[in-house]
């Protein structure tokens, strides 16, 4: 038996994978069905309204009147900014400072633009940020310029860190916001 589709659907931290079988085929162990003729697929809107079980991500191509145009996986998906309460780029503002060009990551009514992690070493440190040294999953590493936000928090959840304590040799990691063109800025680092 071939299985020609699948979705995967986030929960949470795990993630449910639902395939389907072309029409016709048995799974059951009873006698062989008649192959049915191949129905038309059904045909989606292209609005898309995020919600908890419909996490999406892209790029904004156009900004359209009470929404915008995301190209997810080579689709251009409307997304309505009606069901959004907040935007994140690299610090909370309003649905009307998203970007064309900005890269999106949309969930529970919350937009997150531009935002990335990274871990490294401090190999310098001076007023403004920090030199840090990147592993990368090749087992190569590169080194990356991460400036301090205005708006730059220190520890997450139950890790404590002020900013004395980022000295060089220390690892760390760090939510960065991406500025089109500009240099990584660290808006909290733990």
């Amino acid at each position: 038996m071939r299985w020609t589709r699948f979705a995967l659907i986030p929960l949470g931290l795990t993630a449910l994978v639902i395939l389907a079988q072309p029409a016709g085929t048995n799974t059951s162990g009873d006698a062989a069905q008649k192959e049915a003729p191949p129905s038309p697929s059904p045909i989606s809107s292209p609005r898309f309204q995020p919600g908890p079980n419909y996490p999406i991500s892209g790029r904004v191509t156009r900004l359209i009147p009470g929404g915008m145009v995301l190209d997810s996986a080579g689709r251009q998906i409307e997304v309505s900014f009606s069901a959004i309460f907040d935007v994140w780029r690299e610090t909370s503002v309003t649905t009307s400072a998203i970007e064309v060009g900005d890269d999106l990551f949309i969930a529970d009514g919350r937009v997150s633009a531009n935002i990335g992690r990274i871990d490294g070493v401090i190999r310098e440190i001076d007023a403004t940020g920090m030199l840090l040294d990147v592993q990368l999953r090749s087992g190569d590493s590169v080194t990356r310029r991460v400036d301090f936000s205005p708006y730059v928090e220190y520890g997450a959840a139950s890790i404590k860190l002020t900013r004395s304590e980022l000295v060089v040799g220390r690892t760390i990691g760090a939510v960065v916001y991406r500025p089109p063109g500009g240099t990584l800025r660290a808006t909290r680092i733990w």
